[in-house]
């Protein structure tokens, strides 16, 4: 099931704009009702994500289902994006994947004193809304930065040439120019 909504993720205001009503609710009337025990969903969804040095390409794949085990419901879900991004270190454009998977109780109402953060609360018409849940989850999971691999050496200070590529002339070391006037001092003469 393709949907028609475009997802704006921004680290400061996180939001999902929706477009012609259509949204990520998930209605779990059957479950309350006790009619089945479980539903599953789909989606793919466009995502547009330029921020911090990664971009989204192309949808984000959302799928799970809502499980009623004798009066306990339970979201579990996960969701996948591509993202391009730069090498921290070499500057050399990555493809990564960011998947997550969530687990989370549903519940009509919260009682005694349990956080909203924990639940998801069933809404208006027996829905659950998934569009914040999904957001921050993924937000949250993408890196501050990354690395092409563990050992890469980076760019060089000097001539800025790839040093996994190439093998540069320039020394790693100079000597702290404070200590210059040493150099000069002559010993034992």
């Amino acid at each position: 099931m393709a949907l028609c909504v475009e997802i704006c993720l921004h680290r400061k205001n996180a939001s999902v704009q929706q477009r012609e009503g259509v949204n990520l609710k998930i209605n779990i009337r059957e479950l309350l009702a006790g009619e089945k025990s479980q539903k599953e969903f789909e989606y793919s969804i466009p995502a547009e994500y330029n921020e911090g040095g990664n971009e989204a390409i192309g949808d984000i794949l959302i799928s799970g289902k809502v499980t009623d085990m004798g009066g306990y419901i339970e979201l579990n879900a996960s969701a996948e994006l591509k993202y391009r991004t730069q090498c921290a270190r070499c500057l050399t454009e990555l493809e990564k994947n960011c998947k997550i998977d969530i687990c989370r109780p549903v519940t009509v109402s919260l009682q005694n004193g349990n956080e909203e953060d924990e639940y998801i609360l069933v809404g208006e018409n027996s829905e659950i809304d998934i569009d914040n849940l999904i957001t921050e989850e993924l937000l949250l999971s993408l890196p501050l930065r990354s690395l092409c691999s563990e050992d890469c050496k980076g760019l060089c200070p000097k001539c800025g040439c790839n040093r996994n590529e190439v093998k540069c002339d320039c020394t790693d070391k100079e000597p702290d120019p404070r200590w210059a006037a040493l150099r000069n001092l002559k010993f034992g003469e």
